[in-house]
């Protein structure tokens, strides 16, 4: 690599500032201006010299370059410091210049000022680059911004020595464990390879008219490249070593362990024969009872079949009375929602009528037929006969504290067959008596309209059901006796299968019994 110190000579003696930018990942051209105003500002505004120390690492941007060229060219950055900034400049330029003597001081104009400011940077600011020669890089650079040639005086790093090469190979080696007669060999090779490659170097310099750079870096890598290597062969040799230990330990365990087993052979022989003979005998019976576990496992598939079917029958049966009553049970939901919404202030409302509209009077007509409430009897003012008149009985079943709660456990599935008949025959084919109609008379009495039709329903379904759930009782029956039976059968079964396995698992045992003394011996 090379050095190069600005053209500006630095004074012998004299304290200096060493400035230096921190290149970051986000570091772009605006924070690159920022640093230089502030090392400018710092370089002119203070008396101590300052050296600003660049590398071409830190050149994330050719701009960067061309502010270098041109501060070395003219001691300045066109345009770097905006007016605001400029001014404090010239403020801190004037309180200087009233210090200096009178025949050095400026006219104190704005322009004498940053003239001034502009001098005392390329006095007392100092700017070394350090550049790498190798590539192609630095030779574009050169030409593009001829001032790093022009305003730069370039310090070449001349060779190193052969006896500080020892020195740096024997400073740098020291912590290596070697014996002097290794080490000053090592030294010796590695001084031999850095100067070999150097003179073959400009020999390829002189043949083929280009460079190969053989610099102390290079020497320095190479010291550090064979101490590594170092490293990782006595790693690998010391691995190797313990792996080798390791096995020799191993076996002489293996030995003693042989003659053990060989000792403990003699002890398993009178074992052996008795397990043999053991063995022997559990295989009969093992035959014998496989061929009962086999007719008992014939059975119980026989009976499996037998339940299977039964479900099936019974399953079958299920799925239409659900079917059927799929049609009623809606229904009969929706009723027991609509008295949900009914309170007890709304059967108050519907007792209170002295004169009922006729949708009321046939609402509560159908309930008291359902829940078995008969009729006054009254004299009818037109005709003067005896006729039978629900009201009252009505309101005395609406003031009962549990009506509704009685609707709602109504025991619909056993409905009287002379309230249905009538319910069917006098209410329902009546077009009056439908829940559109009866709400215009009563919110109340349309929930129970609702009730009544839903218990009819209800009833119609449940009556071609019955049949039809008595026949699933004994489906049931029949499968839960099946069923049974196949359980017994199965209770058989497991015995026998465990006897078995237990058979099957002393055999086992006596095999390895067997086999012992043979493995022992292997």
């Amino acid at each position: 690599s090379s050095g190069i110190n600005a053209e500006w000579p630095l004074r012998p003696g004299a304290d200096y500032v060493l400035f230096q930018v921190e290149i970051g990942k986000g570091y772009t051209s605006f924070e690159w201006r920022e640093d230089l105003r502030r090392i400018l500002r710092k370089g002119a505004e203070s008396e101590t010299h300052s050296v600003f120390l660049f590398t071409d690492t830190q050149i994330k941007e050719e701009s960067f370059l061309e502010d270098i060229n041109n501060l070395l060219n003219a001691g300045e950055v066109p345009n770097i410091f905006p007016m605001d900034e400029k001014q404090e400049i010239q403020d801190a330029m004037r309180k200087i210049d009233k210090t200096r003597e009178k025949a050095k001081q400026t006219d104190g104009t704005p322009l004498a000022l940053f003239n001034m400011f502009i001098d005392r940077v390329r006095d007392q600011l100092h700017i070394v680059l350090a550049m790498s020669p190798i590539g192609g890089a630095f030779r574009s650079r050169l030409r593009k911004f001829p001032s790093l040639v022009n305003c730069c005086t370039i310090d070449w790093f001349q060779a190193w020595p052969e006896d500080a090469l020892e020195i740096v190979a024997h400073r740098f080696l020291e912590d290596v464990e070697l014996s002097e007669e290794h080490r000053n060999g090592v030294v010796e090779i590695c001084k031999n390879f850095h100067e070999s490659t150097r003179n073959l170097s400009i020999k390829f310099e002189q043949q083929l008219g280009r460079h190969n750079y053989v610099t102390p870096t290079s020497y320095l890598e190479l010291i550090y490249t064979y101490k590594n290597l170092l490293g990782k062969c006595r790693e690998k040799v010391a691995y190797q070593r313990k792996r080798y230990t390791v096995g020799l330990e191993k076996l002489d365990s293996a030995r003693s362990q042989v003659s053990q087993m060989q000792s403990d052979l003699q002890a398993l022989q009178p074992q052996l024969v008795v397990a043999s003979k053991e063995v022997d005998e559990i295989m009969v019976i093992i035959e014998r009872d496989s061929i009962e576990v086999a007719k008992t496992e014939k059975i119980v598939k026989a009976e499996e079949l037998i339940a299977n079917e039964q479900a099936s029958v019974a399953k079958g049966i299920k799925d239409e009375c659900d079917a059927d009553l799929a049609e009623a049970i809606p229904i009969l939901e929706q009723a027991l929602a609509a008295l949900n919404t009914l309170t007890p202030s709304d059967v108050t409302i519907v007792k209170s009528m002295k004169s009922p509209p006729p949708g009321v009077r046939l609402v509560m007509e159908a309930v008291c037929i359902l829940k078995g409430i008969k009729p006054d009897r009254v004299n009818d003012p037109a005709t003067g006969k005896k006729v039978e008149d629900f009201w009252k009985p009505s309101q005395k079943l609406l003031g009962d504290m549990k009506f509704l709660q009685s609707l709602k456990d109504y025991d619909k599935d056993n409905v009287p067959v002379a309230f249905v008949k009538k319910i069917r025959a006098t209410y329902i084919p009546n077009p009056e008596f439908v829940p559109e109609k009866i709400r215009q008379a009563s919110n109340a009495a349309e929930g129970l309209c609702k009730w009544v039709r839903a218990i009819e329903a209800y009833d119609r379904v449940a009556k071609v059901v019955a049949p039809k759930k008595a026949a699933l009782a004994i489906a049931e029956s029949k499968f839960a006796e099946a069923q049974k039976s196949l359980n017994a059968k199965r209770a058989m079964l497991k015995e026998v299968q465990d006897k078995l396995q237990s058979l099957r698992d002393k055999f086992e045992e006596n095999t390895k019994k067997k086999k012992v003394p043979t493995a022992t011996l292997r």
